[in-house]
């Protein structure tokens, strides 16, 4: 309304300074201009009447007006307002009607107008999607960047700020407008971060390489055996991995999230290592290349840390690999404190006249020559080859092996035994002269175990094929070199060829635990002193379980000493070690406490299906420290070894051997003699070591192929 003023105005000055306009039309605008000026502005009440003007004189007409215009132009005479009709009854007008009022659009307008700066979580979850799309494709982000801008646009900073704090989630200072709205989308919508999307959409996208520092004892555990953890990490990150010296670190190449992935990996594993000090005990200490293999074995790191102390670092998820670290530290340490037996060489008689060669034409020599077998040498032997003795062959066609037959053998004791002096020497009574006087109270068994005798030059840092004494000798200056060059020698056990094709008769299944106690010092003659214990394992588990006052694992625990002496036989296949275990039983109440309670584990194991328990690394027995050798399962085999000129067989005995631990397998063949002392149990014994040791494998006959030139030639 109060636009409509101006636009009056200008009308009227018009009109006024019109001559054209007559005095009715004047006096209408004139009406009209008083009621809009005495109207109110804000009250929509109804319009009065308007007033009745007075007369306006016309102005006068000029002199150049015509007086065809002039005669139009109105008279001054006056002339009354038209009054309206009188009519019989005046018509009551009806009041206008508010249109803001009726629509109520007011009262919102003022709601809103008061309500302006309160907010509620309805408003805003009306914008709220009830679905987003995948994170992995390309519309959840143009879904995320719509809502934030929508939140942006509906909603002023301080609102959005008085959403964070209802929802209950912290907001940060200096937070931008839109970071509030990510904030709500995020923290309590539950939508993936749009930034951690993308980074994830770079991270395997792009490729590159990191370096991951590490020590040796990181670096060893994450290597694994032969390599195996590193592999199986490769393989499961689908990155290139490698290892880098000076510094020592662990090099990767892949996609960034893999990186990312396998650097977590890292450190969350070293944080898993855990160090263990273990003492030797022993005045010796262990070489760094023994160290070297018992890591290997055991998946432990072991190091020299100190006198007399080895740092053991192992995964702490892992703690038996510290357990097989300790028990091959046991047997080293057994090795280096365990008195040498003594070595001796036995030596035919010359052939008989109805030899097909006379051996007074080719004198006897011997040699070294390499010893290559199907099965690597036991780990702890460190050399850098092995070589047997054996005779040289000086005609071919002519097989100058000892024919036991002939020669008498062992039993017959025509040839002769030496010892390294070049004397000659007594097997039984080699054996028995470290032992101590026989008794009643004490059982002495001698057993023979075939295999063979091999001497290893000093450790080297490649393998070679070259005897350390090149050529052919005599037996004299073999044993003489041998007495002077403090040669090495282990012996190597092995299935000889009658026992291949032997039928078993009996098998038992046995758990072996032996335990050496260390010499005196300075005594190289002393017997060892030896605890050993034998469990018959089931071939089954029992299915009803045992009470705490019985057990079902039959077992017998010896104790004495032991004494070996290693016979060379280089005219036959095998060597021979012979061994002496004078003990006696030693009773269950008797036992160590730390055996006790590893017997009762064990039993519980097997039968109602306990965890696996670990034998004692030591044990004392009338305070005499045994160290643990050897803990091993046993599968054992009666077997009888004939020949085709034997009347009777020999009963011998096969052994599986296995180590769990460090999945060390090994075989071997005996034959024992509980009754040393009778003539006749010695002789019988000592013919069962012919047998075994001069046999060769049976070879399959050859076929005659007839010579096509000559009919009567065959091949």
């Amino acid at each position: 309304m109060s636009l409509a003023l101006p636009v009056l105005k200008r009308q009227l000055c018009h009109f006024k300074h019109s001559l054209v306009v007559g005095r009715r039309a004047q006096s209408s605008l004139m009406a009209r201009l008083y009621q809009l000026t005495s109207e109110p502005v804000s009250s929509p009440s109804s319009i009065p009447e308007p007033p009745v003007l007075p007369p306006t004189p016309s102005p006068a007409v000029p002199p150049s007006v015509s007086s065809h215009e002039s005669s139009h132009t109105p008279k001054k005479t006056s002339k009354k307002p038209r009054q309206p009709k009188p009519t019989a009854a005046k018509k009551k007008k009806a009041p206008l009607r508010n249109l803001l009022e009726d629509s109520k659009i007011q009262t919102y307008l003022d709601h809103i107008a008061e309500t302006s700066n309160t907010v509620t979580l309805s408003d805003i979850d009306r914008i709220r999607p009830t679905t987003h799309a995948d994170p992995d494709t390309p519309e959840y982000e143009e879904q995320y960047n719509a809502l934030v801008d929508r939140l942006c646009q509906s909603f002023s900073k301080k609102q959005l700020l008085l959403f964070l704090e209802i929802l209950g989630i912290e907001r940060r200072r200096g937070s931008s407008k839109r970071h509030c709205a990510v904030q709500i989308i995020e923290g309590s919508w539950g939508w993936p971060s749009l930034t951690e999307v993308q980074e994830k959409k770079r991270d395997w996208s792009e490729v590159q390489s990191e370096s991951l520092p590490l020590d040796p004892r990181q670096a060893f555990l994450i290597l694994g055996k032969d390599g195996a953890n590193l592999h199986t990490l490769s393989r499961k990150y689908n990155v290139h991995i490698g290892f880098s010296t000076n510094p020592l670190a662990l090099n990767i190449e892949g996609l960034r999230g893999a990186l990312k992935t396998v650097r977590e990996h890292v450190v969350s594993f070293k944080g898993d290592v855990v160090e263990e000090y273990h003492s030797l005990s022993s005045d010796k200490p262990i070489p760094s290349e023994m160290l070297q293999r018992i890591s290997r074995l055991s998946g432990a790191f072991a190091e020299s840390f100190g006198e007399g102390q080895i740092r053991i670092s192992y995964r702490k998820n892992d703690h038996s690999s510290s357990f097989i670290a300790k028990r091959l530290m046991s047997l080293i340490l057994c090795d280096m404190e365990s008195i040498p037996g003594t070595i001796l060489a036995y030596i035919p008689p010359d052939s008989p006249a109805l030899a097909p060669v006379p051996v007074s034409l080719f004198p006897r020599s011997y040699a070294l020559y390499p010893f290559l077998s199907s099965r690597s040498l036991p780990w702890n032997v460190h050399a850098s080859g092995a070589f047997r003795a054996r005779k040289v062959a000086e005609w071919i066609g002519v097989n100058l092996m000892e024919d036991v037959q002939k020669s008498g053998g062992l039993e017959l004791g025509r040839g002769r035994v030496l010892d390294l002096e070049e004397n000659d020497a007594d097997i039984q009574q080699t054996l028995f002269k470290h032992l101590p006087e026989p008794s009643h109270s004490r059982n002495r068994v001698i057993s023979a175990s075939l295999g063979h005798i091999l001497l290893t030059p000093p450790p080297s840092s490649h393998v070679s094929l070259i005897p350390p004494l090149q050529g052919q000798w005599p037996i004299s200056n073999l044993l003489k070199w041998i007495r002077h060059e403090h040669v090495g020698r282990i012996f190597t056990p092995c299935l000889p060829a009658p026992i291949l094709h032997s039928t078993p008769q009996r098998q038992r299944l046995l758990h072996r635990l032996i335990y050496e106690a260390p010499s005196i010092s300075g005594n190289v003659h002393q017997a060892c002193g030896v605890l050993e214990l034998e469990m018959v394992l089931p071939d089954s588990a029992d299915s009803s379980p045992l009470t705490s006052s019985e057990t079902s694992l039959g077992q017998i625990c010896r104790v004495g000493h032991q004494s070996t002496a290693d016979l060379m036989l280089p005219n036959r296949p095998m060597d021979i070690r012979f061994s002496v275990f004078d003990s006696s039983v030693l009773p269950t109440n008797l036992w160590p406490s730390e055996l006790q309670e590893y017997f009762r584990d064990l039993s519980l194991f097997f039968y109602n299906g306990e965890p696996n328990a670990s034998p004692p690394i030591t044990i004392f027995l009338d305070d005499v420290k045994y160290r643990l050798r050897s803990s091993v399962t046993v599968r054992q085999r009666e077997a009888d070894a004939s020949a085709p000129h034997l009347e009777a067989s020999i009963p011998a005995i096969t052994e599986h051997t296995l180590d769990p631990e460090i999945d060390d397998k090994s075989s071997l063949c005996k034959i024992t003699c509980n009754e040393p002392f009778a003539g006749e149990a010695w002789n019988t014994f000592l013919k069962g070591c012919d047998l075994l040791s001069a046999m060769r494998a049976p070879t399959k006959p050859t076929r005659n192929i007839m010579d096509a030139d000559n009919p009567n030639i065959t091949i």
